[in-house]
């Protein structure tokens, strides 16, 4: 999914925070448990920014980081991963 409008640059702390809730977060995968540079991950494990080298390396019109939502489904031992693209056009004030 892409979200419907993007943010300007100022704006992205502010949507991180609200979308992780209150700390401390990690780099810890929600699946994997390992670290992940990559990463930042609610206190619950539940939610996560991903910004790695594809969205840093993105032509600055094209700048974007993705918002998503872990979830464990028991019964079958799989997650589901609901995930949006936040494009955030760089030069934007």
């Amino acid at each position: 999914m892409v979200a419907p409008k993007p943010l300007k640059p100022h704006q992205v702390m502010d949507e991180w925070e609200k979308f992780l809730g209150d700390g401390p977060y990690t780099n810890i995968h929600p699946r994997t448990g390992l670290t992940d540079p990559d990463r930042l991950v609610s206190a619950d494990g539940q939610r996560s920014i991903r910004l790695g080298p594809h969205e840093m390396n993105s032509k600055p019109t094209k700048f974007h980081f993705h918002m998503e939502t872990w979830t464990f489904i028991s019964p079958t031992n799989e997650w589901i991963v609901d995930n949006t693209m936040v494009r955030v056009p760089l030069g934007l004030k």
